[in-house]
């Protein structure tokens, strides 16, 4: 998941949060429930998209190839890992000498 997107998340779920802890100070149990139930499927969202990635631990010098690919192109880390691997699954070969 790209930074962008976990700050996304994180921020949504705030929010939710003190939706719900406002709602509960103001008494406004209909609103505190709208926020509950809006939080709850964003955290089983994002607990859902995470689970499915197995941790794939990367030798030092491939991990930072792919990290410079990444800001290169501006793409999320996993995706550029996703692809590279896809790539070499169906034996794409990219010419290194083109970065």
């Amino acid at each position: 998941m790209h930074l962008g997107s976990r700050a996304l998340w994180l921020a949504a779920i705030v929010c939710g949060s003190v939706g719900i802890l406002d709602a509960a100070i103001s008494r406004e149990w209909d609103l505190m429930a709208i926020f509950a139930v809006t939080t709850v499927l964003l955290v089983a969202l994002w607990a859902r998209q995470r689970v499915h990635r197995t941790p794939v631990t990367l030798r030092p010098d491939l991990a930072h190839w792919v990290a410079h690919r990444a800001a290169g192109s501006g793409e999320p880390f996993d995706d550029v890992l996703d692809r590279a691997v896809a790539a070499y699954k169906h034996g794409i070969v990219a010419d290194e000498t083109a970065e």
